[in-house]
Parts: C-alpha cells; structure tokens; sequence
C-alpha cells in the first residue's frame, strides 16, 4: 500500500507525494513536520502543547510565528480532509488475460519478426549467446520459407477489420546470412496481397553484408538498423570468428552505402549501440554526430540471465559505473528523450506533475490523478501477440526478440503454426499471480516499466529490477525533483516538447 511522502531536494525545497492525487507540490516544511507527527500519533498532544506560544523553534526546519503554524495547520488538516495522504487503492491489480483476447490480438498485430538465421558472422563478447550467459545452444538453422507463408497467412486471414498494414521485420543471428529467405518472404507478400495491404520491411544487421546487398534492400525501401558501438576501440566486444575487429568492414561499408545511396542512408538507416565498459554515453554521441550525422539508440548491456559462475568476469569486462551515470547536462540537452536521465525526468512529470492527462475527461475530475476503479494487469507486460511476435529458426514463437526461449507461445510443427491461446492464458495468468505480491507493494505499480518475463528468483525470492519501495521511491523524486530545479532549461524542453515526441 502507498503513502503519503514528503521529501527535501538538494536545494532544501520541500516537496509532498499524494498518493490519492498521484502529485507531487511544493508544501510548507511545517507540513512535512505535522506529517511525521501525525504518523507517529502525537500530533494532537503537540498541539496542545505548543498552543498560545509567539514563536516555535523546529529542528531542522526553522522557526516559525504562531499565526504561519496555525496556518499551516488548517492547510494541513484541509489536506488530510480531502484525503491528500491517504492511499485510495487506486491502482487495483488482480485482472487476467483471456483466451479470446489474446485471438483479437492476433488479428490486430502490429510486427512479426522472423529470425532469419540462427548464424553469426561475429562473436561478439557479449553476446547472449556468449559462455557468460544461461541460454539454448545456438546452431546454424535457417527459417524455413513455408512456415513463413503459413504464419503470414494465418495473420491476414485473421484481420477481420481495421487497417491493413503490417511491419515485417528480420533478426539474426545476423539476417543477411539467409537473404534468399528474406527475398522469398518479400516476394510473397507483395506478390500475393500488395493489392490490399501495405508492408513496411526492416531489419537488425552487424552491417558486415550490409553492401552487398544493398541494391535489393534500398529497391524495397528496408528500415535497417546496424550494431555499432563507436569507434573502433568502443566497438572492440565485437569481433569475427577469428577475434579480428570488425569496426573497419562495418565503416568501411557504411560509407560506400552513403556515397551510393545518400538519400538512402540519410532516411533508412540507424544505429544500435550497446553501453558497456568500453563506451559511454557521451563519446558514443559525439562519434556518430561527426560521422555520420545521426544519434544512435542507446541501451545497456543485457545482466540478466548471467551464469552463475561468470557473474564476477562478466562485471569486470563489461560494466562501469561511469557509463551507466551521466550528468552531463549539454549531452542531455542533445540527445534530449534518447538520454536516460531526461526520459526519466519526463515520466515523472507526466505521472506525478499535476499536468499531463491522458483524455480530456481527466480534467473535469477533481481526482484527475487517479486511476480510478478499473483492475489492472499487473507490470508493463506486453500482451501477447498485441505489438510483434518473434519467430525463431528453429520453430519456437515468442512474445519478443527480447524473451527468454523458456517462455514461448507456440510452435512451427511440420510448417503449421501451432497456437493454444487457453496455454497462453495460462502462462500469462500464472506469471501475474506470482509477481502481483510484489506489484502491491511497488511505488511505481501505477505506471510499470518492466516486463513480467523480466524478472527472476533469486536466493529463494522473486526480483524485479524496477521495484521501488518508500525509501526507493522517496530517493527517485528527490533526485529527479531536484534536477529539476538545478536545471530549469531541461526542465521547460520536457514541458514544451518532451509529450509532443514518440
């Protein structure tokens, strides 16, 4: 259950989190006092006791005249009256998935993303398919084109209504290893529905074949996003078979496609870095910006699913503080909603700002914080087949790219999709009953971020890297709050354009 929380920025401003209201405002220190009194229960006897004094002394707060403390003690009990303190239970979790949802979904489904090839031309260090982490051994399979056709089908034929446009994304291994798998794909649905739907064609490449097959990939306008993370030295986790770098092919590449296809490469083309201990954010950003011109999307290496016994190895070759804590403001400014720190500042003031509504009924409500009665589905967990679905080689569909093999929602046997939506119910409904204790107690439980498939037992304990409990919660605003207030320049950019953008 949440509470109510008052809390100092580094500039000494006090600030209150209303759990009812979901806000979070400016108030009096003597308001954060009466607070702490009240939730100790001595409040009342305090008051008495102080009563007819000309001037009160708190520590840590100052000192007050008696007729601000009665002020202040008519707006705090004004507060408490209109529930400003108290937890409304506003963010019910206990809802499911249905069979028959999950079906509508995937009539609706937005992406499917076949891995082409389980093969690699690069080993990179890294990997998840690397010794320091618990995976499924990796082989050479390729995806079979008929089980394509089959699944692409069943979609189609499952779009009952609404538009009729599809992303058809491939993913590796490294996909330009089976290009006549993706060329055969590409011909059947431009050959067989380009008169009543539209496909938009992407894919994740290492960009060691990205030349060599450009013609066909610029003639079918392909969005392709290349793994590159830096310079030669930042990008020296990824290697070939041999343990040679890869860097020079990929640029080398890279810059034949720009000089051949300019308009190409200007509108088609991005980049994926991966931070680690040999990049950060900072010279990552200047190395693609002089290069090339753009801003790479940034993530952090993938910790989860470490081996037990490479725990400390992987730590020392791959993570460093100073990569994954940046406060460099004029970074910030330029990578604005792709830098971490802005993102999160932009969702605390679209959650707890007292600004930002989701419909316009919410402005009309005297509680437009909350959420109302509706139960909810607990953590952020896409639901299945609502967004993408992921394909692999070797017959296994999963929810995403990014999901462990453990959790698929079907099978390709003899070419045929095979799908229980009543066993995706339950391998849904069994993972929210198993993290719902969790969520209840999360002070963020109100706008998850992470995926259920995300956490993990460990010592005998369910762990999610994005719980917050009231000591956790109190730390996040007090540094965000105070960012804020250190930098009101970043602060008005996330006001004026920060909702405006995807």
């Amino acid at each position: 259950m949440k509470k109510a929380i008052t809390f100092k920025t580094h500039s000494s401003h006090t600030y209150l989190f209303s759990p009812n209201r979901n806000y979070c405002g400016l108030c009096h220190p003597l308001i954060d006092y009466f607070h702490r009194l009240d939730e100790s229960g001595s409040l009342k006897s305090y008051i008495a006791k102080v009563k007819g004094k000309s001037t009160l002394k708190i520590r840590g707060s100052g000192s007050f005249t008696s007729s601000e403390f009665r002020y202040q003690y008519k707006k705090y009990r004004f507060l408490k009256r209109h529930r400003f303190f108290i937890d409304p239970g506003s963010v019910k979790l206990g809802g499911r998935l249905a069979p028959e949802k999950i079906r509508q979904n995937l009539g609706s489904i937005k992406q499917i993303i076949f891995e082409s090839t389980e093969a690699c031309n690069l080993s990179c260090t890294y990997c998840t398919y690397s010794k320091f982490y618990i995976n499924k051994e990796r082989g050479n399979k390729k995806f079979d084109p008929e089980s394509a056709f089959r699944f692409l089908d069943l979609v189609i034929r499952e779009r009952k209504e609404g538009e009729k446009h599809l992303i058809v994304s491939f993913y590796g291994g490294e996909p330009l290893k089976n290009m006549s798998f993706i060329r055969k794909v590409v011909s059947f649905l431009l050959d067989g529905y380009a008169d009543t739907w539209t496909f938009k064609f992407t894919m994740s490449t290492n960009g060691l074949l990205l030349l060599k097959y450009s013609d066909y990939l610029v003639q079918h306008h392909f969005d392709i996003s290349v793994s590159l993370d830096g310079n030669e030295y930042e990008n020296s986790f990824r290697v070939l078979h041999n343990t040679k770098p890869s860097y020079h092919i990929v640029v080398k590449n890279l810059d034949a496609l720009r000089k051949r296809y300019p308009e190409f490469f200007e509108t088609n083309i991005s980049f994926l870095t991966v931070l680690h201990k040999r990049n950060d954010y900072n010279h990552v950003n200047l190395f693609f910006k002089k290069r090339y011109g753009k801003k790479p999307l940034v993530s952090l290496i993938n910790t989860l699913n470490v081996a037990e016994q490479y725990k400390n190895e992987f730590r020392d070759t791959f993570l460093s503080d100073s990569s994954l804590q940046v406060q460099d403001y004029e970074l910030m400014y330029s990578l604005f909603l792709s830098h971490p720190t802005v993102k999160e500042l932009a969702n605390v003031l679209e959650h707890y700002g007292g600004f930002v509504f989701n419909n316009h009924l919410k402005l009309l409500s005297p509680g437009n914080g909350r959420i109302g009665s509706k139960i909810h589905i607990p953590t952020a967990t896409c639901l299945p087949f609502s967004l993408r679905v992921y394909l692999t080689a070797d017959g296994s569909i999963l929810p995403c790219e990014h999901i462990s093999r453990e959790f698929e929602i079907g099978k390709f046997l003899n070419q045929e999709p095979e799908i229980n939506f009543e066993s995706i119910a339950q391998l849904f409904n069994k993972g929210y009953e198993r993290i719902e204790p969790l969520c209840d107690k999360c002070f963020l439980s109100d706008h998850c971020r992470e995926c259920l498939f995300n956490t993990y037992i460990k010592d005998g304990r369910l762990v999610c890297e994005y719980f917050q409990d009231e000591n956790q919660f109190k730390r996040y605003l007090i540094k965000n709050f105070s960012i804020m207030e250190m930098d009101k320049k970043i602060y008005k950019e996330v006001i004026s354009r920060g909702y405006n953008e995807e």
